[in-house]
Formats: structure tokens, C-alpha cells, sequence
């Protein structure tokens, strides 16, 4: 099974094929395993050693980790079809602006700009 993104989403869908008794391998276009976990939530409210400490027991459970390996330049759409299964969990680098009342209030910041 092959798991594209390795935030929150990704890593659950992860552990939880690996549990089911699949060979999982996530792929991570970042050069590090986490997503918004580790780029997106500052030390103070989650720190990395705890993202670490998971990973690796994710690593002894026989997860496979690609990092700096973004589908669609590194490895092709296509690639990926020699898996049984594939799981798009990508997230977003790229802020939604939704039109609501007090968008453009001061203190009012994107999660990954913040």
C-alpha cells in the first residue's frame, strides 16, 4: 500500500494499514516526516521529539519512509498504480480564503502562514 503525505491523515492511514498486516510505504515530498505536525504546530504545544518518537516506532512496525519525494516530479502518478492500494492524503501548503464576515480582521492569520 502506498500513502502519499505523511501528516496527521496520512500517518493514521498508515498505522492503520500496517496494523490491518499490509507493507506500507509513505511518501513525503518535505525532508521530513510530519506534515503539519512538525511544520505547522510550534515546540511549545507539540514537540518534535514526540513526532520523532512515533515515527520511529511506525519505522520498527516495517512503515517505509520516502521523504523528499514528491508525486508527479520524483515519482510518477503512474508509479504508483503498482500498488494494491493508494492513499491521498496531500493536505494543503496553499491557504483557502473563504469570503465569511471579519476575514480581514486584524489578528486574523492562515494556519500555515501563523
Amino acid at each position: 500500500m502506498a500513502v502519499v503525505g505523511s501528516g496527521p491523515a496520512g500517518l493514521a492511514a498508515a498505522a492503520q494499514l500496517n496494523k490491518a498486516g499490509h507493507d506500507v510505504i509513505v511518501f513525503e515530498r518535505d525532508d521530513q516526516v510530519g506534515g503539519l505536525l512538525r511544520y505547522g504546530i510550534p515546540d511549545f504545544k507539540l514537540e518534535k521529539s514526540v513526532i520523532d518518537r512515533r515515527i520511529n516506532l511506525m519505522k520498527e512496525s516495517g512503515i517505509e519512509f520516502k521523504v523528499n519525494t514528491e508525486v508527479g516530479k520524483d515519482i510518477s502518478f503512474y508509479e504508483l498504480k503498482a500498488y494494491d492500494a493508494v492513499v491521498l492524503a496531500t493536505g494543503s501548503t496553499v491557504p483557502w480564503h473563504m469570503q465569511l464576515p471579519g476575514h480581514e480582521a486584524k489578528g486574523i492569520h492562515f494556519a500555515m502562514d501563523f
